[in-house]
């Protein structure tokens, strides 16, 4: 599907309509292969009570892109810092045109696909970030939930008011847009060649960031898939760029942090090789993972206060 043949009918006073006057529908903030993101302002409930919610608005190209039912359901009533909450959900008819969506808290900050434009981060944000994406991870695993699309533009930034250059700006990390989650059809799907990207059958998420599971058509995945696409973006933001350049192969086919092309603590290393391991059973769990990252940051902070590590960024 072209992703843009559909983007016109999206037009903010069509929504305004479609969810009965509930919304002031104001920019576009993002489009994708999925549908667009508008940030809203919701002035009512769907029972008429008012409401004054800044909120993420997703209209999707295709209505049965969105979560099956009991994925909805189990996020319905998650409250969690690293989380982005679910508000609203349903069927509305924008210009003719029946179409689903889904209604996020909004989060101030910004996206890592955006601050990595800046280039590498350093090792103590990453940590931040890995921390904080863990112990989201975790939490929808608890409901059985897997997210299947972690990724920089899924990953919006808070930063600290007192960040400084020893320990960076980055403060917290929120994972947001469950679009994707558990919504893999992939009993059609083998291991994809780069050359067929167009062509072939493909699952539901974001080249580059697959799991190996996921390429496989692996149907009951387990937040394992989302511990390696976390792997994936975290070595990005220690190397300033994607590890493998988007080839989706090499990443199936295995890579690792350690190696010497990445300068970073020994523990941060040897975190990111188990979850980068291509086998799932082999992945650390990720509430572990989230507390090993803390761990090392406090230290890491305990040396910076010492004046016995000065802060790094992964070499070329």
């Amino acid at each position: 599907m072209d992703v843009h043949e559909y983007t016109c009918q999206f037009v903010p006073a069509d929504i305004d309509a479609a969810l009965g006057r509930r919304y002031i529908v104001g920019s576009e903030i993002a489009v994708g292969g999925q549908g667009t993101v508008f940030r809203a302002t919701r002035t009512s409930r769907p029972d008429g009570t008012a409401a004054n919610d800044v909120v993420a608005l997703k209209l999707y190209f295709d209505r049965r892109q969105l979560p099956v039912q009991p994925e909805i359901t189990a996020m319905e009533n998650v409250s969690h810092l690293n989380l982005a909450r679910l508000i609203e959900h349903g069927y509305c008819d924008v210009a003719g045109r029946h179409t689903r969506y889904v209604v996020w808290e909004f989060i101030e900050g910004q996206p890592l696909s955006v601050q990595l434009r800046s280039g590498r981060l350093l090792e103590s944000e990453v940590l931040a970030i890995g921390r904080d994406v863990a112990a989201a991870i975790a939490e929808i695993w608890s409901r059985r939930v897997v997210h299947a699309d972690i990724k920089p533009s899924n990953i919006m930034l808070r930063n600290s008011d007192d960040g400084d250059i020893m320990f960076g700006s980055v403060d917290s990390a929120v994972l947001i847009d469950l679009g994707v989650a558990k919504n893999l059809d992939q009993s059609n799907i083998g291991t994809l060649d780069r050359r067929d990207r167009r062509s072939a059958p493909r699952p539901m998420g974001t080249w580059g960031y697959f799991s190996p599971e996921q390429i496989r058509g692996t149907k009951a995945l387990s937040c394992a898939s989302d511990v390696f696409s976390l792997g994936v973006v975290m070595l990005q933001c220690l190397l300033g760029k994607h590890p493998t350049d988007d080839d989706q192969t090499a990443i199936t086919d295995g890579i690792r942090a350690s190696g010497g092309r990445v300068a970073a603590s020994v523990g941060l290393l040897c975190a990111l090789d188990t979850m980068l391991s291509p086998l799932p059973a082999f992945r650390p769990n990720p509430a572990e993972l989230s507390h090993r990252f803390q761990s090392l940051r406090q230290t890491m902070q305990a040396e910076f206060a010492k004046g016995a590590r000065a802060p790094q960024k992964a070499q070329d």
